[in-house]
C-alpha cells in the first residue's frame, strides 16, 4: 500500500471513529425522523416492483421454480388489528426472500366475507350485510396498502359472499352430495339463543356455553346437513405422515389428536316404528327414510348381525320422549333404580361404560317405539334408551346383557326387555375341517372369538373365521353405503348447515314427489336473494321470501321448495387457496394445468387458534377434491406456520372489574423499584396483565396509528424482533424498548453505508482506490476470524427465512454482523472500503435486510451504489460487477468466488446471498481477479 493511501485511511478511520460516539435518545434516531420522507421516495419503487412479480406467475415456469406463500384471508370486520399486521408481515417477508431466491413467486389476497358476525352487525345498524361487508373490504383494502407494505398480488382477489366464487362452494356440495357425502338428517343440534343459530360442537366450550356470544347452549332437534367427514378419517391421518418432517411443529400432533384412534366405524340402520307399537302416523312420517349412524368397535359382529339392541343416549335425538312407548306398555316401573353393566369387552375383560355402583344406581333401560332394520338380513333390531350411555348410540351384543339388582340377584337383560335372539352363531374349525356344534355367542367373551368361525345369514361372511372377518365386513359395508371407513368414537360428521341468511345457499330443492334433488350445475349459482326488508336476530330471511323459496323440480318439473339452509363459513374458506390459482375462470372451479403448477401451497401462514378445525376441513376438502382429479395432491398445504397471537398491556381496576383504556394509565415507581399503575386522573390502583387485544378491554392497538406515529418499516421490524412468529407477542406503545433497539440498529447500519460513500467522494484521484482481495485482503487473517464468523452469519440467515421461519433470529443475526462490520472498520487495521470481503459483507447486509424492511433497504443500497458505481473508479466498478472471477491457481480444482449483485439495478432485484457464494477456500487462493 502507498504511504498516501495509508494516510488516506488513516484519517478515514479518525473520522469514523469520530462518527460512532454519538449520544443515546433522540439524536441517535434521527435517521427515522426522516422517514416520511423515505416511504414517499421508495414505496412507489416497491409498489413497481411488485406488480412486475404479481404478473411473473402466469408465464410457463416450472413448478420447482415456484413457490405458492398464503397467509389466511381476513374476515372484513372493518379494522385491521396488530394479529392481522403480524399474520401478514410474516408472509411478506417470506415473500419476499422466495423471490429474491429467484422463485416465481404468489401471495395473493381474499376475504372470508360470510358468516354471523356480519350479520349481526348489519343487524345493528339496520342496513344489508352485502352493504357492510363491502364497506369494510374497502376499508381493510385502503389498510392494507397504506399500512402494510405488502406484496399481494390483488388482481386474483376473491370474496367468499361473491357469486363467482360461491357458484364453486355449491359445486363442491354437489359432488359431495353425489359422492354420498352430503345428506340430510334430523339430530340435537347446539341453538345458541343470543344469535339464534346453530353451533358446532366444537364452538361450545367445557360449561355448555357459546364461544361466541357466551350464551347457554340449549339442545333442539333439528334436520340438518351433514359432511362424512368420519369417512375419510384414515386418509386424514395417513395424510399426516407425509407433512409431519416440513417444521409443522406441534400442529400435526393437534390434527392428529383432533382425528382420535381410528378403532372403529360408523353403521347405518334404516329406522322404523317398532313392530309393538300401535299405528301412530306422525311418528312413522318422521322416520320413514331415515337412517342411524351407530359406531361400533366390531364392525364383523354388527355386520354379521350379532346384535341385542341400539342403545341411544341423552345425546341422541331419539331419546326424546316423543319417541318412547306409551307408559304402560314401557315394562318395568322407570322409577325402579338398578346397576347396570353395560360394557365393551376390549379382549381382556369388560369395560364399563355406565357409571355403576351402589349409591349411583342407572335407570332401567327402556325400549323405544322405534326400531332399526339390519342393512342384510333385515331383522328388526329394538332401540333401548340407555341414560348414562357416553356415545349417541351403540350397539349391544349378547355378551353384554347381563345386569345386577341391588340384592344382588341376577337377570338376563334380553329376557326382561323381550329381545329377539340373533341369527348369528359361533362353530369351532374341526381337525378335518369341518364345523362343530354351534356356540351361543351370549357365552362367549371378545377375547374367545379369535379361534372360531362366523354362522351368519350373512353370505360374505359366513363360514368365516372371525379373525379374517373384519376386512371382508368393512368391504361390505362400504359397498352397501353403510359406512365400513375406521374412524374414532370421538369424532362425529361435520355440520354444515345454519339458519341464518348471510350464507352460501345450499344447492338443494325439496319436492313432495322426488324428496331431495340437487339443483343442476348448469343452473348454479343459486343467488343470495336481495334482502326487502330489515330483519332481527334470529330471523330467517329465506324462509320468509316465498317468491324466491319457490321453485320447480329439476326432476318432475313440478312445484318445490328451495333449502333455506346456508353454509358454514368453513366451507367457504376450505378451498379459497385453488381459486386463487384460477380466479376468473367461469368454466371450472379450477383450470388443472394452474393447480398443478401451483399446488401445494409451499407455506401457509396463520393463527395458531386455526390449527384445528379449519385445517382439518380444508384437509378433507382437498383430499375429496384429489379424489375427483381436481387437485394433483391430497395435502393442500406442504408446511404451515402457526403465528402466535398478538398480546396487549391490560388494564383493569379490580374493585369494579372496569378496564381502563392504556392511554389513561400513569405508570410510577415505588420505593422498592416496582412500577405500579394507576389512572391518570383519578389516580386510582389498577392492576395489569397481558391478554389477547379485544375491543371490550380497551387493550387494542390500531396498526394505522402505530405506522403513523413510528412508519411502516419501524413498526414490521419491532413486531418481528425478539420473538420468534410460533410464540405470543406482547405489545407496548414503544416496543418495551424493542422499537428504541431497531432505531439504533438501523442508525448503525446507515453510518457504515454513508462511511463507504464519505470515502468513494474524499478519494483524490482513481489511483488511491485500490481493493484488495484473497491474501492481501486483511479480513483473511482478520484477528476476530470474520470471514468464519461471515459466513456462519449467511448460512444461518437462509436457514431462518428458509427452514424455521424465526425471523426474530434473522434480524438477531444482522444485528450481530452490523456490530462485527462496525468493529472492523474502527479497528486500528480496520480496511474499511479497501477490502473485498467488508465491502461484500455490507452488500449482503443489505440485501439479507431486504425482505425484513425493502423501504430502508432500497435507501441504503441506494448509497452504496454511489459509492461503488455511479462515483467509483473503473477499477472498482470491474471488479464489483456481476461476473464469475476465476482464480490463478496451481490447483486444478478451481474455486471461485464472485460480487453477485448488479450495482445498477435497485436491491430488490438482487439475488440473495447463500453462504456457498464466498468459500474460504476461494479467498485463500486467489491471487487476481479476472473478467
Amino acid at each position: 500500500m502507498s504511504k498516501q493511501m495509508h494516510c488516506l485511511l488513516k484519517s478515514w478511520r479518525i473520522s469514523r471513529q469520530l462518527t460512532y460516539y454519538w449520544p443515546q435518545g433522540q439524536n441517535s434516531s434521527s435517521f427515522t425522523h426522516k422517514y416520511k420522507a423515505l416511504e414517499e421516495k421508495w414505496i412507489p419503487v416497491v409498489r413497481m416492483h411488485d406488480t412486475k412479480i404479481s404478473k411473473l406467475w402466469d408465464q410457463r415456469v416450472p413448478k420447482s421454480k415456484r413457490s405458492f406463500v398464503l397467509s389466511m384471508f381476513p374476515y372484513p370486520s372493518g379494522n385491521l388489528h396488530l394479529g392481522h399486521l403480524r399474520v401478514y408481515t410474516v408472509s411478506d417477508v417470506l415473500f419476499r426472500y422466495k423471490c429474491m431466491k429467484g422463485l416465481t413467486t404468489l401471495q395473493p389476497m381474499g376475504w372470508d366475507a360470510f358468516g354471523l358476525p356480519a350479520e349481526n352487525a348489519a343487524i345493528d345498524r339496520d342496513i344489508p350485510p352485502q352493504t357492510w361487508t363491502k364497506r369494510n373490504i374497502h376499508r381493510m383494502r385502503e389498510q392494507m396498502n397504506s399500512t402494510m407494505l405488502l406484496g399481494l398480488d390483488w388482481s386474483r382477489e376473491l370474496s367468499t359472499c361473491d357469486p363467482a366464487y360461491y357458484k364453486w362452494t355449491q359445486w363442491i356440495f354437489l359432488k359431495l352430495y353425489e359422492a354420498g357425502l352430503a345428506y340430510h338428517r334430523s339430530a340435537f343440534v347446539n341453538w345458541d339463543p343470543v344469535d339464534q343459530t346453530v353451533l358446532a360442537d366444537e364452538l361450545v366450550d367445557t360449561e355448555g356455553k357459546s364461544w361466541r356470544s357466551g350464551a347457554v347452549v340449549v339442545r333442539r332437534p333439528l334436520r340438518q346437513w351433514y359432511f362424512r367427514t368420519t369417512n375419510y378419517s384414515k386418509s386424514l391421518l395417513d395424510g399426516l405422515k407425509t407433512i409431519e418432517n416440513n417444521e409443522w411443529r406441534d400442529v400435526v400432533q393437534m390434527q392428529r389428536g383432533w382425528l382420535g384412534k381410528l378403532d372403529g366405524t360408523q353403521m347405518e340402520f334404516d329406522l322404523q316404528l317398532s313392530s309393538t307399537q300401535p299405528n301412530n302416523p306422525e311418528l312413522q312420517s318422521e322416520v320413514q327414510a331415515e337412517r342411524l349412524a351407530v359406531f361400533t368397535k366390531y364392525p364383523s359382529l354388527a355386520a354379521a348381525d350379532l346384535i341385542s339392541y341400539v342403545a341411544v343416549s341423552r345425546e341422541s335425538i331419539y331419546f326424546d320422549d316423543h319417541f318412547r312407548l306409551p307408559e304402560p306398555r314401557r315394562g318395568l316401573n322407570w322409577s325402579r333404580k338398578l346397576i347396570l353393566t353395560s360394557h365393551y369387552a376390549d379382549g381382556v375383560g369388560p369395560k364399563k361404560l355406565t357409571v355403576s355402583s351402589t349409591t349411583e344406581a342407572s335407570p332401567w333401560p327402556e325400549k323405544l317405539a322405534v326400531s332399526v332394520r339390519h342393512p342384510f338380513t333385515g331383522r328388526e333390531i329394538p332401540m333401548v334408551r340407555s341414560p348414562g350411555l357416553q356415545l349417541k348410540q351403540v350397539v349391544a351384543f349378547p355378551n353384554e346383557l347381563r345386569f345386577h339388582l341391588k340384592d344382588g340377584d341376577s337377570e338376563s337383560l334380553a329376557n326382561t326387555l323381550e329381545l329377539s335372539n340373533s341369527p348369528c352363531k359361533f362353530s369351532q374349525q374341526g381337525k378335518s375341517g369341518s364345523s362343530d356344534q354351534l356356540i351361543e355367542p351370549d357365552t362367549l367373551g371378545i377375547d374367545e372369538l379369535d379361534q372360531l368361525i362366523l354362522s351368519t345369514p350373512v353370505a360374505e361372511l359366513n363360514n368365516v373365521p372371525y379373525n379374517n372377518s373384519i376386512e371382508g365386513a368393512m368391504g361390505l359395508l362400504r359397498r352397501s353405503g353403510r359406512g365400513g371407513y375406521w374412524s374414532s368414537e370421538l369424532r362425529t360428521d361435520w355440520l354444515v348447515s345454519r339458519q341464518r341468511y348471510w350464507g352460501t345457499p345450499i344447492p338443494i330443492v325439496h319436492c313432495k314427489n322426488c324428496g331431495t334433488v340437487p339443483v343442476p350445475e348448469d343452473q348454479l349459482p343459486v343467488l343470495l336473494p336481495p334482502l326487502k326488508q330489515s330483519f332481527k336476530r334470529g330471523a330467517v330471511p329465506l324462509k320468509d321470501n316465498l317468491e324466491w323459496q319457490k321453485t320447480t323440480c329439476p326432476k318432475c318439473g313440478s312445484l318445490a321448495e328451495r333449502e333455506t339452509d346456508t353454509l358454514d363459513t368453513f366451507v367457504d374458506s376450505a378451498w379459497y387457496y385453488l381459486r386463487y390459482l384460477d380466479p376468473h375462470n367461469s368454466e371450472v372451479i379450477c383450470d388443472r394445468y394452474k393447480a398443478a403448477q401451483g399446488l401445494p401451497v409451499d407455506i401457509y401462514i396463520g393463527g395458531i387458534e386455526h390449527a384445528i378445525r379449519h385445517l382439518f376441513y380444508a384437509r378433507f376438502i382437498a383430499h375429496f377434491l384429489n379424489d375427483l382429479g381436481v387437485i394433483p395432491c391430497r395435502e393442500p398445504f406442504l408446511r404451515f406456520l402457526p403465528v402466535g397471537l398478538v398480546f396487549g398491556q391490560t388494564f383493569v381496576e379490580p374493585r369494579t372489574g372496569r378496564f381502563v383504556a392504556p392511554s389513561e394509565v400513569e405508570a410510577k415507581t415505588d420505593a422498592k423499584g416496582h412500577t405500579i399503575y394507576c389512572e391518570r386522573d383519578s389516580h386510582t390502583p389498577l392492576r395489569m396483565y397481558w391478554d389477547k387485544m379485544s375491543k371490550s378491554k380497551l387493550n387494542g392497538v390500531d396498526p394505522t396509528d402505530a405506522v403513523e406515529k413510528y412508519g411502516v418499516e419501524l413498526v414490521r421490524l419491532t413486531m418481528l424482533a425478539n420473538v420468534g412468529p410460533h410464540r405470543s407477542r406482547k405489545w407496548q406503545e414503544d416496543g418495551g424498548g424493542v422499537m428504541r433497539g431497531i432505531q439504533n440498529w438501523q442508525t448503525k447500519m446507515q453510518r457504515l453505508v454513508e462511511d463507504v460513500h464519505s470515502f468513494s467522494t474524499s478519494r483524490p484521484n482513481d489511483d488511491f482506490w485500490q481493493i484488495r482481495v484473497g491474501p492481501d485482503d486483511p479480513l483473511c487473517n482478520h484477528p476476530s476470524d470474520f470471514r468464519s464468523f461471515y459466513n456462519r452469519v449467511l448460512n444461518e440467515v437462509n436457514h431462518f427465512y428458509n427452514d424455521s421461519f424465526v425471523l426474530s433470529s434473522v434480524i438477531a443475526r444482522l444485528q450481530e454482523l452490523t456490530d462485527l462490520l462496525r468493529k472492523t472498520s474502527l479497528s486500528a487495521s480496520g480496511p474499511g472500503p479497501t477490502s473485498f470481503l467488508y465491502l461484500r459483507a455490507l452488500a449482503d447486509l443489505i440485501v439479507m435486510l431486504s425482505p425484513l424492511a425493502p423501504v430502508y433497504s432500497c435507501e441504503l443500497w441506494s448509497t452504496l451504489q454511489t459509492a461503488l458505481y455511479h462515483r467509483a473508479p473503473p477499477n472498482v466498478c470491474k471488479l464489483l460487477s456481476p461476473t464469475r472471477m476465476h482464480l490463478r491457481s496451481g490447483d486444478p480444482v478451481s474455486n471461485s468466488v464472485c460480487w453477485p449483485y448488479d450495482l445498477t439495478r435497485i436491491v430488490l432485484d438482487q439475488p440473495f446471498p447463500s453462504g456457498s457464494d464466498m468459500t474460504i477456500d476461494a479467498l485463500d487462493k486467489r491471487q487476481n481477479a479476472e473478467e
